[in-house]
Order: C-alpha cells, then sequence, then structure tokens
C-alpha cells in the first residue's frame, strides 16, 4: 500500500505555522535587542536606576521632599518603571512594521505578527528590569516587596495592554509617515510630567486634578503605587475600569485600521 506523499505527512497545522513563525520572530527580535549591544542591555537596566539617582540629587539640592509617606527612591521606581514598561512597548511596536518590512514576502509573516512578538520581548525584558530594580533597592534597605503582587501584576499587564493598543494604532497610522513617526516619542514628555511620575498629584488643586484624571497612565501609576507602598492612599477616583475601556477602544481602532490597511502595509513592505 501506498503511503502518503512526504510534504502531506509532514503539513502542519495553522496554529503550528503561527507558533512557529512567533516564535522565530521572538528569537531575532531578542537577539536585535541583546545581542552585540552589551551597552544597550546596561542602559536597559541603568535608565530606570539613573533617572532616581538624578532626580533624587536634584530634590536634595532643592531641599525638597515628596508629602506622602513612602520613601521616596520606593516613590519613585513605583512611578518610573509602570512608565516606562508603557512607553517602550508603545514605542516599539510603533517601529516594528517598518523595521520587519523584509520579511513580509515571506507569505506565512504578517504584520501582526512582528508586533505581537515585540510585545513580548519588550515585557519580558522590562518584567527583568523590574525584579533587579527592586532587588536593588532591598538591597540598599529600601520597602522592595509589593504587599498585594497579584494586584500589582494585574495593573502591570494592564499597562501592555495600554501600550500595546496604543502601539497598534501608531504603527498602522504611521507605517508610510516617516515624518509623523519621528513626532511620536515627543509626546511622552508631556505623558511623563502628567502622569505623577516624580511628584505626588495629592499635592495640586482639585481642579487641575479633575483634568488629570483623563489621563488613563495616571490611573494605572496610582494603582501600582498603592498595591506596591503599604499605607499609600491612591488619587481619589483612579480605578482600573477607565484605562482597560481606554485599552478596549484602541484595541478595536487599532485592529480595524489594520484589517484595512493589510494589504497595503505587505505591499509597501
Amino acid at each position: 500500500m501506498l503511503s502518503a506523499p512526504r510534504s502531506l505527512r509532514q503539513r502542519r497545522s495553522p496554529l503550528k505555522i503561527q507558533r512557529a513563525v512567533l516564535l522565530a520572530l521572538f528569537i531575532r527580535e531578542l537577539r536585535t535587542r541583546i545581542e552585540g549591544r552589551w551597552l544597550g542591555a546596561i542602559w536597559l537596566l541603568f535608565e530606570p536606576l539613573a533617572h532616581v539617582m538624578f532626580i533624587l540629587t536634584l530634590f536634595s539640592f532643592l531641599r525638597r521632599t515628596t508629602s506622602t509617606a513612602a520613601e521616596f527612591p520606593v516613590f519613585l521606581i513605583t512611578g518610573l518603571l509602570p512608565f516606562f514598561i508603557f512607553r517602550n512597548v508603545t514605542l516599539r511596536l510603533t517601529d516594528a512594521i517598518g523595521a520587519n518590512r523584509g520579511l513580509f514576502s515571506y507569505r506565512q509573516v504578517k504584520p501582526i505578527d512582528t508586533l505581537v512578538a515585540r510585545a513580548i520581548v519588550e515585557t519580558g525584558l522590562y518584567s527583568a528590569v523590574y525584579l533587579v530594580t527592586l532587588a536593588v533597592l532591598g538591597w540598599l534597605g529600601f520597602h522592595w516587596l509589593p504587599w498585594a503582587p497579584l494586584e500589582l501584576m494585574a495593573v502591570s499587564a494592564s499597562l501592555v495592554a495600554l501600550g500595546g493598543s496604543l502601539g497598534l494604532v501608531l504603527a498602522v497610522v504611521t507605517f508610510d509617515r516617516p515624518k509623523v513617526r519621528s513626532m511620536v516619542g515627543l509626546m511622552f514628555l508631556p505623558l511623563y510630567i502628567c502622569s505623577g511620575v516624580i511628584f505626588a498629584v495629592h499635592n495640586l488643586p482639585s481642579e487641575f486634578r479633575d483634568y488629570l484624571l483623563w489621563n488613563p497612565i495616571l490611573h494605572l501609576i496610582e494603582l501600582s503605587r498603592g498595591y506596591f507602598i503599604p499605607n499609600y492612599q491612591p488619587l481619589v477616583g483612579v480605578n482600573l475600569r477607565y484605562p482597560l475601556a481606554t485599552a478596549l477602544v484602541l484595541s478595536a481602532l487599532g485592529l480595524s485600521l489594520y484589517r484595512v490597511n493589510r494589504q497595503r502595509l505587505i505591499a509597501l513592505g
């Protein structure tokens, strides 16, 4: 009895093909991010610590401090790291399609695959940075263990979801518009200032706080601090529903834009 042709016997299911594509893209992105770029890998860890040291020095020079009960380095770390996770996921996804356009000649590789692979790499790298930074805090004698770790993980996952959904929208919108893409990074400076990363928003007048509550990143940073620092009281009005709803709306918008433009993305790639 004749056996089935070799090509038929080895035919893989679409799920296995998708998994193989994502694994290959993950390894490629990880090598591009780390391999041969030791200074980049060191800076990935050093950046949040450098921010903390600079701001501590600045506040010491100005003889100022926050009005919260939290230790100031812990207050900074719990604001900087969540913001950096959101920022890096968004920026890396914004550039993902353009940076991998040569791979779209392979019919198994779709633009959305490059976005997923980059999101996984950035999440993994910054999770490692988060753990190392917390270990440094503990070594220096500061509070370094969250009192509600599961809730903190949920907030961190929401940050990744929000950054990923915004990155998807920007990746499609700015794909063939390099000038617009170069301006995307500029929007993170006002976000950095308005998200309560380096100062306690509790000190601001109530009319300003009402406007700041429109910023979903502020909600997630306040919740991150609330689940990390014992006795820390997040700003009245923050919740997890608003950032998740924002991420859901951005995801729907991004997927709709991707579906409409997917052939153009592959063709231009």
